[in-house]
């Protein structure tokens, strides 16, 4: 195996970068792409200049880190927006929204459903089916009072 990735040369770094590329691909996350980048410019290093492996390597690590540390210097300042900010959010979705109580609220504490979760909700004291307002969430715990209309 060896003697193949040296027989490729500065290919094997193309190689690696283009397998680091679809591995971002499918695990997105912007994680892969900065090893992905170290090692397309490591092979354009190899392109231009014959060193050993142990430079090669010494070449990709250090330019990991700096894409790394120049892609969070970025992102701290340029945040990524999303479309969907609440997508994985769904107890923030739920505010505003009017359902039924399925379990009475008692002690504060009761439940209501929506889609395919069951909710612990937390307000007043009200009878089951009394029709209740999602005002606020904290975690998976939506904060209620009765609907108004």
């Amino acid at each position: 195996m060896m003697e193949m990735i040296a027989a490729l040369g500065p290919w094997s770094w193309m190689i690696a970068a283009a397998v680091l590329f679809v591995l971002e691909l499918l695990a997105p996350g912007i994680f892969f792409m900065w090893f992905g980048i170290a090692a397309a410019v490591t092979g354009l290093i190899m392109f231009r200049y014959d060193i050993t492996w142990q430079w090669q390597l010494i070449w990709f690590c250090g330019l990991s880190l700096a894409s790394a540390l120049l892609a969070h210097k970025y992102l701290r300042k340029h945040p990524l927006e999303s479309d969907q900010p609440l997508l994985n959010n769904h107890a923030t979705q739920l505010i505003g929204q009017n359902f039924d109580l399925i379990d009475p609220i008692v002690n504060g504490r009761g439940s209501i459903h929506s889609g395919d979760t069951i909710w612990r909700v937390e307000g007043p004291e009200l009878p089951k089916g009394a029709r209740i307002k999602v005002v606020s969430a904290d975690g998976a715990l939506l904060k209620v009072e009765p609907d108004a209309a």
